[in-house]
């Protein structure tokens, strides 16, 4: 069988590859796991078929949004979300909509659900009590994730239980959105060292990241 193609694409540090072949959508899960065992660069894998974008698990991902945004080369929308390329960035508006709820530390967002936690950690290790709390957070959505903070920097880690993957992620748009929603800081740091930049009104959200092809 010949290896199914794709593009990779940085947002903000996060590598995501694009399949941008035609794929059936069960088969989605098992090749999105097969390009990440290959490739450990990639964190995580979507589709683009026209300007509509599938996750590996149905799940949100902000920057997936954004690398596709990238691979249609102009302004315009992917998934009905407008988006602006201005030179290395892109700028993408999403309704308030996709935030279910918020309660506490959790942060619900359509197709991921989020903890918000103090303290950033000192090793990338998952113990198995963690793992257990990410399938509990996850019943009721696509995915779920914890993000661990200091001050304006964070640290996300994500479970998608379609591909069961636990991944420490160089850079989280949906997880910068939910710490942003929580703390009401705007300009978030990445474990890559680059910076998500929010701005968030009744209506819409609008997130802007760097973004390349690598």
């Amino acid at each position: 069988m010949k290896p199914t193609p794709y593009r990779t694409i940085d947002t903000a540090g996060q590598v995501t590859a694009v399949i941008t072949q035609a794929i059936e959508p069960d088969q989605l899960g098992p090749t999105s796991r097969e390009i990440m065992a290959k490739n450990p660069t990639i964190e995580q894998v979507g589709y683009l078929n026209g300007n509509q974008f599938t996750m590996m698990g149905g799940e949100l991902s902000i920057n997936g949004l954004i690398a596709a945004s990238y691979l249609l080369n102009q302004s315009g929308t992917v998934n009905g979300y407008p988006f602006i390329v201005k030179q290395s960035q892109i700028s993408l508006t999403l309704p308030i909509s996709i935030v279910l709820e918020t309660s506490n530390n959790i942060i619900q967002l359509q197709g991921i659900a989020y903890q918000i936690t103090p303290e950033l950690r000192t090793t990338q290790k998952i113990p198995p009590s963690t793992r257990k709390w990410l399938q509990k957070l996850s019943s009721d959505s696509r995915a779920s994730g914890l993000i661990y903070y200091s001050r304006n920097k964070i640290q996300p880690l994500v479970y998608v239980p379609t591909t069961n993957t636990y991944v420490w992620e160089n850079a989280c748009g949906s997880g910068s959105l939910a710490f942003s929603l929580a703390t009401g800081i705007r300009r978030i740091l990445q474990p890559s060292g680059q910076i998500i930049r929010f701005s968030i009104t009744k209506k819409n959200i609008t997130v802007t990241a760097a973004v390349k092809e690598v």
